[in-house]
C-alpha cells in the first residue's frame, strides 16, 4: 500500500472514533436532561464496576454484581423507551459495526476491514486523479437510437443498452460474487462503454465495495513507477482490491517486459484470487490477441470466468 495514503485511512479512521465519542457524549447530556433518573442509574452502575476492579486484587468481589449491572442496564432501557428514545440510544456509536472504526477485524491476527479497504481506495484514486464516477440513476437510454440498423438478435441500439445497463447493474448488486468476475466491454467509441464502467464503479462505491477505476494508460505508468522505485504498495492496490476497473485497454504504450508482463499478472492473479475486473477498449477481439499475445487473451476471454460485451451502432457523441 501507499504509505502515505494509508496514514491518511488511519487519520481518518481516528477523526471517525473521536466522532463517535463526541456523539456518545451529546447523547447522554441529551438523555439526562430528560430523564435525570437514568443519569443516576448509570452512575451507580459504572460506581459499583469500577470499584470492582480496584478491589479485586485486594478483597473479595462483590457478590452477584453481574445480576446488578443486568438489572440497571434493563431499568435504564425502560426509562430510555418511556422518554421517547430507542432503548440502544447509549449504545456505543460506530460508522462501522464489523470494525468498530479501528479500521481492523478478527482476533488475534487482525485483517483490514472492508471499510478501511473502501476509504484507501477512493483516497488513493483522488491521490492518482482518477475520474469521477457516473452512476446507474442517470444513466439515459434515450440518448440511443432506436431505430436504424439491428444487431444480430434484432436489436436497436437502445434495445442493446438496455440489455448491457441491466447486466451491468445485476454485476454491480451482486459484488463481490457475481456470476462472471470479469466483464469485457469492447467495441467503437462514443457507445456508452466507459459510462457503463462508472456506473458500475459507482454502484459498489455505494455498497462500500473497495474498488479502484483507472486508464489502462495509468495502469501502466503506476507499474513503470513500481519497477523502477522498487516500492510496490500501489501496484498491490491494483491487485488486491475486490473490484478493478480498466478504462482505455490499448490505448497505453507498449512498454517492453512491463505492459503485457503486468496486464497478464493482474488478470491472473485477480481471477485465481476470485476477484472482479471490469475492461473497457475500443479495440477487437482480433486487435486485442494480436496486440496482447494468446497468454493475455486465454485470461481475457475465459468462458468461465469472463463475460464479453461487443459495443456497437452511431457514436451518440455525434448526434
Amino acid at each position: 500500500m501507499n504509505n502515505q495514503v494509508f496514514q491518511q485511512v488511519l487519520n481518518a479512521l481516528a477523526e471517525r472514533r473521536r466522532e463517535d465519542e463526541r456523539e456518545e457524549q451529546r447523547r447522554r447530556r441529551e438523555v439526562i436532561e430528560k430523564c435525570p433518573e437514568i443519569g443516576q442509574l448509570m452512575d451507580a452502575r459504572r460506581e459499583a464496576v469500577l470499584k470492582s476492579v480496584y478491589s479485586a486484587f485486594s478483597i473479595a468481589p462483590e457478590e452477584g454484581l453481574a445480576e446488578k449491572v443486568e438489572r440497571w442496564n434493563a431499568d435504564i432501557k425502560d426509562l430510555l423507551v418511556k422518554s421517547g428514545f430507542s432503548a440502544d440510544y447509549l449504545d456505543p456509536v460506530f460508522t462501522c459495526a464489523q470494525c468498530e472504526d479501528t479500521g481492523y477485524t478478527g482476533t488475534g491476527k487482525k485483517t483490514l476491514c472492508s471499510c478501511a479497504k473502501a476509504l484507501y481506495a477512493s483516497l488513493l484514486e483522488e491521490e492518482k486523479g482518477f475520474e469521477d464516477s457516473q452512476d446507474f440513476e442517470h444513466f439515459d437510454l434515450s440518448r440511443f437510437p432506436d431505430n436504424g440498423p439491428t444487431d444480430k438478435k434484432g436489436r436497436t441500439q437502445r434495445e442493446r443498452m438496455r440489455v448491457f445497463r441491466d447486466y451491468c447493474m445485476a454485476f454491480a448488486d451482486t459484488l463481490p460474487h457475481p456470476d462472471k468476475s470479469t466483464l469485457l466491454f469492447y467495441g467503437g467509441s462514443g457507445l456508452g462503454k466507459t459510462y457503463l464502467l462508472r456506473c458500475i464503479h459507482a454502484r459498489a462505491r455505494e455498497r462500500d465495495i473497495p474498488s479502484l477505476c483507472i486508464t489502462a494508460n495509468q495502469l501502466i505508468r503506476t507499474a513503470r513507477q513500481a519497477i523502477f522505485s522498487r516500492e510496490q504498495e500501489e501496484m498491490d492496490a491494483l491487485y488486491e482490491t475486490e473490484l478493478l476497473l480498466i478504462d482505455d485497454l490499448g490505448t497505453e504504450p507498449l512498454i517492453e517486459n512491463i505492459t503485457v508482463e503486468e496486464l497478464f499478472n493482474i488478470l491472473n492473479e485477480r481471477q485465481n484470487a476470485g476477484l472482479c475486473t471490469v475492461i473497457s477498449t475500443n479495440l477487437s477481439l482480433e486487435d486485442l490477441q494480436r496486440r496482447y499475445t494468446e497468454r493475455v487473451i486465454s485470461r481475457l476471454l475465459n468462458r468461465q470466468t469472463c463475460m464479453k460485451l461487443f459495443f456497437e451502432g452511431i457514436d451518440i457523441r455525434r448526434l
